[in-house]
């Protein structure tokens, strides 16, 4: 009986060494090593996830401070416009991002019809994970722009923006004692324009120096 005990421990330890190398094996061929964040971005992950959305006749706002240092850097919201005019309906959400404090956002210029007239107005510009948020971008807005804007304007429907179903990043420049520092915030906006989802957001220390959207 001893000797039997003595066989089935030996087996249950050459067994453990086996399984042990086995998974050692397999964790190092089958799984990448995680690259340690860059101790110059201050990323953070929004959890749970902010949802803006929009009610009749009413604004729904969030102010971001992406670096913390206790000045509000932007606004995220949405305001919704409805009435009826005599023979008029109108009915309309606009989703946009707000520049506080003399914070930047990356923009575009986009031109829209309505009721057989030209208008143009700035927009968020949706960047990709990636892609550089910097220097040589050469449209900032440093006051007001539309992630969305979609509805009814005195009976015309009317949709305005690049952000409609897209999960996006926004670009943004912060002025912080006399030095610009870029950042990112990742959204999303619903199809129909009625809901924002604010997701996470990162800051770049060092001044005057481009991030990539979606480096953390």
């Amino acid at each position: 009986m001893i000797k039997e005990k003595k066989q089935w421990n030996n087996k249950v330890a050459k067994y453990s060494l086996l399984a042990s190398a086995a998974l050692t094996v397999l964790n190092a061929c089958g799984k990448d090593e995680e690259e340690p964040n860059d101790p110059d971005i201050t990323e953070t992950d929004v959890v749970p996830d902010i949802s803006i959305s929009s009610s009749t006749n009413a604004v729904d706002v969030r102010v971001f401070d992406l670096n913390n240092d206790g000045t509000s850097d932007i606004n995220i919201g949405i305001s919704n416009y409805s009435g009826v005019y005599g023979q008029y309906v109108t009915d309309f959400n606009i989703a946009y991002v707000e520049g506080l404090n003399d914070t930047e956002l990356l923009t575009q210029e986009e031109t829209f019809t309505v009721a057989g007239a030209s208008f143009t107005d700035t927009v968020v510009s949706p960047i990709n994970e990636g892609n550089t948020i910097g220097a040589s971008q050469v449209i900032w807005d440093d006051y007001f722009a539309i992630l969305g804007l979609s509805g009814l304007y005195y009976n015309e429907n009317v949709s305005v923006g690049q952000f409609f179903g897209q999960d996006k990043f926004v670009g943004l420049r912060i002025p912080v004692a006399g030095n610009l520092h870029y950042a990112w915030m990742r959204l999303s906006l619903s199809a129909d324009g009625t809901a924002i989802t604010v997701k996470e957001y990162a800051f770049r220390e060092t001044p005057n120096t481009p991030v990539n959207a979606g480096d953390k």
